[in-house]
């Protein structure tokens, strides 16, 4: 497991340096591939000030 998500990571995510591939999951119709940022925060890109609170997430679907 561990290979193919490091494999998956350079091919899916080859720009983000800080993304972890948490899980996953293959079958006949759908691939879910389950990553994060393991950075400890970030700076709001519109006044810059620094926050360790996430503020959203989101399923992506590509067919």
């Amino acid at each position: 497991m561990d290979e193919i998500a490091l494999r998956l990571k350079e091919l899916l995510f080859p720009s983000i340096a800080d993304i972890a591939v948490l899980s996953i999951d293959v079958n006949v119709e759908i691939v879910r591939i389950d990553a994060r940022c393991t950075t400890g925060g970030s700076a709001c890109p519109a006044c810059g000030a620094w926050s360790t609170r996430v503020h959203s997430s989101y399923l992506r679907f590509s067919r």
